[in-house]
């Protein structure tokens, strides 16, 4: 006759759904601080003690203020594993009639559903007691147990581990606990690890980024504090919030800080028939389109996207006290929640690195963005893996949504944005910025484009009605195929003023662009007979544009100083006599560079060109040296803030090297290859002057950046060559003025960085 027969639970298990799954302490603060959240707690504080040296007397305690929990609960619900309670609340949401839709999204939904976030408590410390009270009771619960029990005897049964169980009608913890009428306080005590000042720090950044509060409303308020008495003297010494321990963990998103930058908004709406996207650039509408959502599997999605040009990432560090990268890229919510490790530093779970290797100015990494996709109500489809450390379980609505060609994130955000940033405002030229005007004639031929392109009928798109004026204006030379897809918005627009308005504007453009096009064939015969002077043109295409790459730098310099004495104004700092002078002496050195090198690039006045033609004849090595002490420093190091690169300067006392040199064309030589310091993130520039004989000067640029690989050295100095995102002239220019006095060379040799050696002969 057949037997019956049971599993046992080996108490082994509290290790495999505690420290073995909880990863590390900042994973097991996060599953606590969600059980708050989950408690409907409205905050949640987080107490150290005793954390300085070795004290045995070390504890965390976690304190809440939500539902609490009754003997009953404790009973049936936590003191049984793998019991979700929130699972169950979940799926009871779902069974109420649409009536109760409103009740529905007042609830909030559960962050947790499996029932294993307890075991958090044991990575964190070996001792746990817990206090709870439900808000209608009198008693309060104590639960006090010792973790390591559990591993005393492996075959021992885990339900068979004792537990002590009392109440009391006070918590005696000797910290100051305001009236404790309703919650949960966990004391975690013999803790495992350490917590120094620069954990906590970091624990404070990573819960920053736990709640995302534009998902959790008004209603829903939910805050976290820290408390560690032990470093509230060192707090006292910092003064951003960003380097103190103590105090509210400010739940932190992009939009909040106020820096102005392009944003793309994409969200599927409640009933997944509908995908909304806008486009706003420094606060101002650009576009907005309505489409049908064509992933099934999607509904309640939203995502934010924020592309971080560099005013963006330096506004970020001085307002958050760390760089956009080490901060994050893209994280993913769910209910209001952050899934690890998703858009942590270093995790490309999207693949944005992966993709921008194929195309490095064509695409957009983690770098270069940062911003949230958020999932919200029931969604079954959305969980984490049981790890809580490993993402998102795969499942179809995953793919639909981050797939890395046909997914919503990247169709419909990504793809928008990098459009507009990469084609509409040129986001990694090196060359002179586009104007504003020009930007919006370009973000127009991008709308114009995609709605030219798409395939749903039913795409209704609005648009900022300025973009068609400047249209008109800027874009009348493009091809016919952009006449056509203006047509084709008229047909997408809503409104008759505007169909009407979009006739009237293509009527224009239509009638201008026959004209040019005649016009065009008339100048085409005129220059027919100027084939001299064309040839010409050819020759000094080259010269041309090495002349106005140096405009370029010279025009950088002088808005990066007014930006600056413009911010400090703005910010009411006194600004000294001495530091308005050097900015002046700054700008008006490159204003006359700049006004010279515009004479030739136009071949205007060439008798007062004087800078690029008068030689001198003089001591090169005294030139060089005060040219770098006493103009280059003052112009980059002492004037400029950010992106800040040290510079030093070695030469043997009493050497000299004399000869006929044009000095304009040496600053060219050393703005260059400091310039091209700075593009490849060094941090010190040091530059020696020898004279190792009396017919040779020899100096010696050397950095601490990223170096030159051995497959470019041939190639570096090639026009039009770059791998620093700059316009590839600079390394090609100082190599043509140094052809006519000497050499240049490159040593990559180094453990760090890059030297060039420049040897000018007699």
């Amino acid at each position: 006759m057949p037997e019956q027969l049971q599993f046992t639970i080996s108490s082994k298990l509290k290790n495999i759904i505690g420290r073995e799954l909880i990863t590390d302490d900042f994973i097991a603060i996060f599953e606590l601080v969600k059980n708050s959240y989950d408690a409907k707690a409205k905050e949640v504080t987080l107490i150290f003690e005793h954390i300085k040296g070795n004290s045995k007397n070390a504890r965390i305690i976690v304190v809440d203020n939500g539902i609490g929990m009754s003997r009953k609960d404790i009973d049936e619900k936590w003191l049984l594993v793998g019991h979700s309670w929130k699972k169950e609340q979940e799926i009871e949401l779902q069974t109420i009639q649409k009536d109760y839709r409103d009740k529905i999204r007042e609830e909030r939904i559960f962050a947790g559903a499996k029932g294993i976030g307890r075991f958090s408590c044991d990575r964190l410390g070996r001792g746990l007691k817990l206090y709870t009270k439900k808000e209608n009771e009198e008693d309060i619960h104590v639960l006090e147990m010792d973790w390591d029990k559990f591993e005393e005897d492996p075959t021992k049964d885990f339900q068979k581990v004792d537990v002590t169980y009392n109440k009391t009608n006070k918590v005696d913890l000797g910290v100051d606990i305001e009236s404790f009428d309703k919650g949960t306080i966990l004391e975690i005590s013999s803790l495992r690890s350490k917590w120094d000042r620069k954990k906590l720090l970091l624990l404070k950044r990573h819960l920053q980024r736990l709640i995302n509060p534009t998902q959790i409303g008004d209603k829903q308020e939910f805050q976290i504090y820290l408390k560690v008495e032990e470093e509230i003297d060192e707090d006292r010494k910092k003064e951003g919030d960003f380097d103190r321990v103590n105090g509210i963990v400010r739940n932190v998103v992009f939009e909040k800080l106020g820096i102005k930058t392009t944003t793309i908004n994409c969200t599927i709406n409640e009933d997944g028939k509908k995908i909304q996207t806008e486009l706003a650039d420094k606060g101002t509408f650009v576009y907005r389109l309505e489409e049908k959502n064509e992933y099934p599997l999607l509904k309640n999605v939203n995502i934010v996207l924020f592309y971080l040009n560099p005013v963006a990432k330096r506004a970020f560090t001085r307002i958050m006290g760390i760089q956009p990268v080490r901060y994050g890229s893209v994280f993913f919510y769910r209910n209001g929640i952050k899934i690890n490790p998703c858009g942590n530093e270093g995790d490309d779970w999207l693949g944005l690195d992966r993709r921008k290797t194929q195309g490095q100015r064509r695409f957009l990494g983690n770098r270069d963005v940062m911003g949230r996709i958020e999932v919200t109500g029931f969604q079954p489809d959305f969980r984490e893996v049981t790890s809580r450390d490993g993402g998102v379980i795969k499942t179809l609505a995953l793919e639909q949504l981050i797939h890395p060609k046909k997914g919503f994130f990247y169709n419909k955000a990504l793809i928008r944005l990098e459009k507009y940033v990469i084609e509409g405002i040129a986001w990694d030229s090196e060359k002179k910025p586009k104007d504003p005007e020009e930007i919006k004639a370009d973000s127009f031929k991008i709308i114009t484009t995609l709605a030219g392109t798409t395939k749903d009928k039913d795409l209704q798109i609005e648009f900022n009605k300025n973009l068609l004026d400047i249209y008109a204006k800027k874009q009348i030379e493009k091809t016919p195929q952009l006449l056509k897809n203006i047509e084709s918005v008229k047909d997408l627009v809503v409104t008759k003023e505007a169909k009407a308005y979009i006739e009237l504007q293509t009527k224009t453009v239509r009638n201008v662009f026959r004209n040019l096009q005649k016009r065009q064939r008339e100048l085409e015969k005129e220059l027919a007979k100027k084939s001299l002077f064309i040839k010409r043109i050819g020759e000094e295409k080259k010269e041309i544009q090495v002349l106005d790459h140096q405009i370029s730098l010279g025009a950088d310099v002088i808005k990066g100083r007014l930006e600056q004495l413009k911010n400090r104004i703005e910010k009411g700092e006194q600004i000294s006599n001495d530091y308005l002078n050097t900015i002046i002496d700054v700008i008006l050195i490159h204003v006359e560079m700049m006004y010279s090198l515009a004479s030739f690039v136009t071949r205007a006045n060439l008798e007062n060109v004087n800078l690029w033609s008068q030689e001198i004849n003089g001591d090169m090595v005294e030139y060089i040296k005060q040219y770098i002490e006493k103009v280059y420093v003052p112009s980059y190091e002492k004037t400029l803030d950010m992106d800040r690169v040290t510079i030093g300067v070695r030469c043997r006392p009493n050497i000299e090297f004399r000869r006929v040199f044009n000095p304009f064309k040496f600053r060219v030589v050393i703005d260059n290859l400091i310039s091209n310091s700075r593009k490849a993130k060094a941090t010190h520039v040091d530059i020696k002057i020898d004279v190792p004989d009396k017919n040779t000067l020899e100096l010696r640029i050397k950095d601490d950046g990223v170096g030159i690989p051995d497959e470019d050295l041939k190639k570096i100095f090639n026009f039009g060559f770059s791998k620093t995102q700059g316009s590839g002239i600079g390394l090609y220019q100082v190599k043509k003025i140094l052809e006519d006095y000497g050499s240049i060379t490159v040593n990559n040799r180094l453990e760090k960085g890059v030297e060039f050696i420049i040897r000018v002969v007699k």
